[in-house]
C-alpha cells in the first residue's frame, strides 16, 4: 500500500508518462532501505502502487511493462515477508528462552527460586548467554544477506536488561551494595496465586526494564527481601475486588490496598506474618508450597497457543466453568465476557499464565464455549464471590476474639454458663451467676456492658476464693 506522500506523486506524475513513474518506483526502492542498505517491506509496496495503474492504461507495451516489473517486485516482496517471519519466528523463540531465564520453580535445598540472592547471578548469566545467541542469529542472517531489523529491536531492550542485571551482579560479588540500601530499581517477583498464596516460583527482574507481559497485575508489598547488606523490594500478582482494593497472598500472608503505593498488610494476618523489614523469607516449604498452575472454577488462563502467520506468539484463553469444564474462549466470546460486570472483573484481576507445554495440555482439555453460558456463568461466579467475602469476613471477626469485637462495636456473644449436677456439698455454696454479656447496642453501651460483665466475673471468682 503507498503512502499518501507517494499517492500524490502519483496524481502529479499520472500524466508525465510511464518512464517517470518507473523512476519513482526506482527511488522508492532506493530511499526505504535499513541499516544494511537492503530495500524493505514499505519500499517494494510503494513501488508497487506506483506502477499498478499503468497495468490497466489500455496501452499494451506499458501494460506489459508495468505487469512485469510489478511481478518482479511482488515477488521480492514475498521472500522479504517470509524472511521478516523467519526473524519473528526467532524473536519469538529468544523471548521464551528469555522467560525461562527469569521465572524459574527450582526448588532446590541451595539456591533456587527461595533464595534471592542465587537468582542474581542466574538470572544475569542467562541473559549474557541469551545475548550472545541473538548476536549470532544476527551475523548468521546478515552473512544470508537477510534482514536483520527485528532481531537488531530486539537485541537492544535484551541488553539493557542484560547490563542492569550484570551490574547488580557485580556489585553484589564485590560486597558493594551497602548496609540498609534500598534496590528500587529491582524486584523480587514472587509468582503465586493471589486467590489462595500457592506459589509456582519467582524470578528478580529489573523494574521498568523487563517485559511487561511477566509483569503485568504485579504490586510491590510493603515488604523487603536481604541481598547482601542491601533491601530488595518484594513484589506478588494481584486480585481486585468490586471495590477497587487490590489484594496479594503469598502462603496465608495477605496484602492489600488502593490506589498505586504498596500493599500494606492486613490486621487479620500481621500477627502471625510480621514481615519485619528485611526479612521476608519463603524458605519454609511446608509455609509456602509450590502448586502447579491450574485454572480454578470461575477463573482464567492464558498462554501461547500458537504464532500468527507473520510468525508472532499467539495468546489463548481459557476459562473454567462452574460445571468444572475448561472452555477455550475465543475474541468474539472474550469480548462478551467483558460485557459482564462479574466476569470482566476477573479478567481485570489476577489470570494464570502457563508455559507453552502447559497450554498444550490445556488446549486438549478445552472445549469451546456457547453463549448462552456466559450470562450463567456471571450470576454463579458472582454468589460465589459473595460467599467467599462473606466467609472470609466471618473468619477474620472469628479470629478476632472477644476483645477484639468489642473494639469494632461488633455484636459480642459470651458462651452461656451451663448448670452441671453437683455433689450435697457443692449445692450447699451456690456462687452468684454473673450478668450477660452485651449482646449489641452502640460501641459505648458495648464496652460498658463489657466492664460490668467482667465486674460480675471477677465477684463470681472472688466468692469462690473465700
Amino acid at each position: 500500500m503507498a503512502s499518501a506522500l507517494t499517492q500524490r506523486a502519483i496524481t502529479r506524475i499520472a500524466d508525465s508518462g510511464f518512464d517517470k513513474a518507473k523512476k519513482l518506483a526506482g527511488l522508492s526502492l532506493k530511499t526505504n532501505v535499513n541499516d544494511a542498505g537492503v530495500t524493505t517491506s514499505r519500499g517494494y509496496e510503494e513501488a508497487i502502487g506506483i506502477l499498478q495503474p499503468y497495468i490497466l492504461s489500455g496501452k499494451e507495451k506499458e501494460a506489459i511493462d508495468a505487469q512485469s516489473l510489478v511481478a518482479g517486485y511482488s515477488n521480492s516482496l514475498t521472500k522479504l515477508s517470509q524472511k521478516e517471519k523467519d526473524q519473528n519466528e526467532t524473536v519469538a523463540a529468544f523471548k521464551l528462552q528469555e522467560q525461562d531465564a527469569y521465572f524459574t520453580s527450582f526448588d532446590g535445598d541451595v539456591g533456587g527460586f527461595r533464595a534471592p540472592a542465587a537468582l542474581i547471578g542466574a538470572t544475569s548469566e542467562s541473559l549474557d548467554n541469551l545475548v550472545l545467541g541473538v548476536i549470532n542469529a544476527i551475523d548468521e542472517k546478515e552473512a544470508n544477506i537477510q534482514s536483520t531489523d527485528v532481531l537488531r529491536g530486539y537485541l537492544n531492550d535484551l541488553n539493557q536488561r542484560a547490563d542492569s542485571m550484570r551490574d547488580l551482579r557485580s556489585k553484589f560479588e564485590r560486597g558493594e551494595l551497602g548496609e540498609g540500601q534500598m534496590l528500587d530499581g529491582f524486584g523480587y517477583y514472587v509468582d503465586t496465586n493471589p486467590l489462595d498464596g500457592s506459589i509456582r516460583g519467582a524470578a528478580l527482574l529489573p523494574v521498568g526494564l523487563a517485559p511487561s507481559d511477566l509483569t503485568n497485575g504485579y504490586r510491590r508489598l510493603e515488604a523487603t527481601t536481604k541481598v547482601g547488606n542491601a533491601l530488595l523490594p518484594v513484589y506478588a500478582p494481584t486480585q481486585r475486588n468490586q471495590f477497587g482494593e487490590y489484594t496479594a497472598k503469598i502462603g496465608d500472608a495477605t496484602w492489600s490496598g488502593t490506589g498505586d503505593g504498596a500493599l500494606g498488610t492486613g490486621e487479620a494476618t500481621a500477627s502471625k506474618f510480621l514481615f519485619k523489614e528485611g526479612e521476608f523469607d519463603i524458605k519454609n516449604p511446608s509455609s509456602f508450597p509450590v502448586r502447579t498452575t491450574r485454572v480454578d472454577k470461575g477463573s482464567f488462563g492464558v498462554g501461547f497457543t500458537g504464532r500468527d502467520i507473520e510468525g508472532n506468539p499467539v495468546e489463548g484463553m481459557f476459562y473454567r466453568g462452574n460445571d468444572n469444564k475448561l472452555y477455550s474462549v475465543d475474541q468474539t466470546t472474550l469480548e462478551k465476557f467483558k460485557q459482564d460486570p462479574v466476569l470482566n472483573q476477573k479478567l481485570d484481576g489476577y489470570v494464570a499464565r502457563f508455559s507453552p507445554t502447559e497450554t498444550k495440555d490445556l488446549i486438549k482439555e478445552s472445549v469451546p464455549f456457547s453463549d448462552e453460558r456466559i450470562s450463567r456463568e456471571g450470576v454463579l461466579t458472582g454468589f460465589q464471590s459473595e460467599a467467599s467475602s462473606a466467609q472470609a469476613e466471618a473468619d477474620r471477626l472469628q479470629n478476632l476474639g472477644f476483645f477484639g469485637r468489642i473494639k469494632e462495636g461488633s455484636r459480642v456473644e459470651s458462651p452461656p454458663l451451663t448448670e452441671r449436677p453437683t455433689s450435697f456439698f457443692e449445692a450447699k455454696n451456690v456462687p452468684n451467676i454473673p450478668e450477660e454479656a452485651p449482646t449489641g447496642g452502640s460501641g459505648a453501651d458495648i464496652i460498658e456492658g463489657g466492664k460490668k460483665f467482667f465486674r460480675a466475673v471477677g465477684g463470681f471468682f472472688g466468692n469462690r476464693a473465700q
